[in-house]
């Protein structure tokens, strides 16, 4: 009989010995090393791989760009002679618009600085800073003076702009918040003057109010000698204006300054999207010198600090013993009422009318605690309701014309003509025509017919700047910058890559219509695209009449006679077809870098191939192989001989003034 076996002992392993550890160990040891190795070795081998096609990537790179580079070194070349007599040209024109501009201020015996005299505007500013009024008028000439220069120097802050020269841009700007800080300084010590002298204006009644009107500055002042809770109001005659006070003004011994300027101290500042339109209405509340004593025969005036200054009181009023600076009321104060009269060349925005007030604190327009807002056309007054003083003002957004809807270029005097249109579809009633002919730019006379507002603006000959700046004190702001894309959102282009693309737009205006492109906003920001079409039919002006431009570009055609092609400013290295016509379904990408591959596709297509300018360009691709000469791009990537011979002889004073147009209003950035 077989022995019995214990169930326990028959389920146990038997225990490895400790050499079968030992080589357990070692064998995943090595299983380990030999994948790591395995591991490196292909690490090594993807990276040499990686390392080669860079190298391949890089010395394909060198060859296409050392092309492109040659090619457009070439072209500048080629084209040096006629762009230097375009620039001597421009440069003529240039002084001699200089000279009748200082010859006019001659005539003028103005002693105002030219502002890039840099000798004479520190003299005018330190002598404006020494003068300590006693005679309102002269005080209001010298703020008039002052304004006449800030225009001046607005106008070489944006021609510095044109030049890239920030260094003067920056200066002109710091001289344009010293003359208004000047303006300010002036007429607070010529109120203050007549403040301290106040008993020597009061009427019979001993009511002392005074008020003058000269051009476009308005200054008057109210002194409450009555202090009477029943008065109301307070009439200002002298400016058409009636201002309703509250009890708590009624009731204090105080003064009350309101002044309406033209100009809006406050834009460049502003951290917000408001701008001021129609000039600035200032209400301020002053506290009272030391009333004049009688002895005899003899005056007795105090003299205190506001003998030469004046201190404002804020509202509503602190009660004594508070601190004006920190005070705070818990209860929103009752409101002041104002009634004027309104200029009437400013267009307005539509819909309910915007009046805030400028926030020192937040360096910004509030609307809160405005109310009751309303422009009477009918009398052309405004009237609001504000519990809030200070500077007051019509306000809209910057951004109020923004994105542009539509723009486009074309010639107008016909076949070597030298005049051109550019249209700007900014969602009003009718899109705003710019006349553009040799050294100037005016806006359409049908504009003063669609909008009264610009009657006298309309027709007006003006270098490009000047005329922006004119429109934007009418209402239409068309000077954006770059803190206004945000508000719109627009995606801004490199200013370099914009720039040139204007200037090289403006050399076409006298014989292609150019046209916004849709997809311009989602390519790079060191791109900019547009669609251009060469007009070829001349007989009776040709078609470039403004319907004829919308009907070409709407039908967008790919070949013949009225074709529409798109071209992109590639950053500074050059201009390039494209194939981005609006009516592609989405932007096509263009073959980049990155990869040897996509070298040898930028190698290996027209599109995207960078020349030196638009004039270039339009000679045709320069890529030659058979599969392109067998169809049909050459031919139709190409302008005739006929219109480059045009393009070359068109008037260089118009095509400066297009093109600077054209930056101005930044048509890449915001359309």
């Amino acid at each position: 009989m077989a022995p019995k076996t214990d169930p326990k002992a028959k389920g146990k392993k038997k225990k490895k010995t400790k050499e079968e550890l030992e080589e357990e160990r070692r064998l995943a040891e090595e299983a380990a090393r030999l994948a790591e190795e395995e591991r490196r070795r292909l690490e090594e081998e993807e990276r040499k791989r990686l390392e080669e096609l860079e190298r391949q990537r890089q010395e394909l790179l060198g060859v296409h760009l050392g092309a492109e580079a040659d090619r457009v070194n070439a072209e500048k070349s080629e084209l040096e002679s006629l762009l230097g007599q375009f620039a001597l040209e421009r440069s003529k024109a240039e002084e001699q618009q200089k000279q009748d501009w200082e010859w006019n201020r001659f005539l003028s015996c103005t002693y105002i600085p030219h502002p890039q005299d840099r000798v004479a505007m520190s003299d005018f500013i330190a002598m404006m800073q020494g003068v300590y009024d006693g005679v309102l008028t002269e005080a209001m000439t010298a703020a008039q003076d002052c304004y006449h220069l800030i225009d001046d120097c607005q106008l070489f802050r944006w021609k510095a702009h044109q030049r890239m020269d920030d260094d003067a841009e920056t200066m002109f700007c710091k001289d344009v918040s010293t003359l208004h800080e000047l303006v300010n300084t002036r007429i607070d010590r010529v109120t203050a003057h007549i403040l301290h002298y106040a008993d020597e204006h009061a009427n019979d009644k001993g009511e002392v109010q005074l008020g003058l009107k000269q051009d476009d500055f308005q200054w008057a002042v109210w002194v409450n000698t009555s202090k009477n809770p029943r008065m109301k109001t307070v009439d200002m005659p002298q400016l058409q204006m009636v201002v309703e006070i509250p009890k708590q003004i009624a009731l204090a011994p105080i003064a009350m300054r309101v002044q309406h300027r033209k100009g809006d101290e406050f834009f460049a500042r502003c951290t917000n999207e408001f701008m001021a339109v129609g000039g600035v209405l200032y209400v301020d509340l002053l506290s009272l010198p030391p009333p004049s004593k009688k002895v005899k025969q003899w005056v007795l005036r105090q003299v205190t600090p506001l003998a030469y200054n004046v201190s404002r009181i804020p509202y509503p009023i602190p009660p004594a013993g508070a601190d004006p600076l920190t005070y705070k009321s818990e209860e929103e104060p009752p409101p002041l009422g104002f009634t004027l009269p309104f200029t009437n060349d400013v267009v307005l925005p539509e819909g309910p009318l915007q009046v805030g007030w400028w926030d020192a604190k937040e360096n910004a327009w509030s609307t809160q605690g405005v109310t009751d807002a309303a422009y009477d056309a009918g009398s052309e007054t405004l009237s609001l309701h504000s519990t809030h003083i200070g500077p007051l003002a019509i306000i809209q957004s910057r951004a109020r014309l923004l994105p542009y809807r539509m723009w486009s270029v074309r010639p107008t005097g016909g076949r070597n003509g030298a005049t051109a249109a550019v249209t700007l579809d900014v969602g009003l009633a009718e899109p705003l025509v710019f006349e553009a002919g040799p050294g100037y730019v005016q806006l359409a006379a049908q504009a003063g017919t669609t909008w009264p507002q610009l009657e006298q603006l309309a027709g007006r000959r003006m270098q490009p700047a000047a005329l922006l700046q004119a429109l934007s004190r009418h209402g239409l702001h068309l000077l954006p910058e770059d803190r206004d894309a945000a508000y719109v959102g627009m995606s801004l282009k490199e200013r370099a890559a914009e720039e040139a693309l204007c200037a090289d737009l403006g050399l076409l205006c006298g014989v292609f219509l150019i046209s916004r492109a849709r997809w311009n906003q989602a390519a790079k920001a060191e791109e900019c695209i547009a669609r251009i079409s060469e007009v070829l039919d001349w007989e009776e002006g040709g078609r470039t009449e403004q319907r004829h431009l919308e009907r070409i570009f709407s039908k967008e055609k790919e070949d013949g006679e009225r074709r529409v092609l798109a071209v992109m400013q590639r950053s500074t290295r050059g201009v390039a077809f494209c194939d981005a016509l609006d009516k592609r379904e989405e932007l096509p990408a263009l073959p980049g870098h990155e990869t040897v591959e996509s070298v040898q596709a930028c190698m290996d297509t027209v599109w995207g191939e960078v020349h030196a300018n638009l004039m270039s360009l339009l000679k045709g691709p320069s890529l030659q192989t058979e599969a392109l000469a067998s169809g049909p791009l050459p031919a139709r990537l190409q302008a005739t001989p006929e219109s480059l011979e045009l393009v070359r002889t068109t008037n260089p004073l118009l095509t400066q003034v297009v093109g600077q147009l054209l930056a101005l209003l930044r048509v890449f950035s915001f359309s």
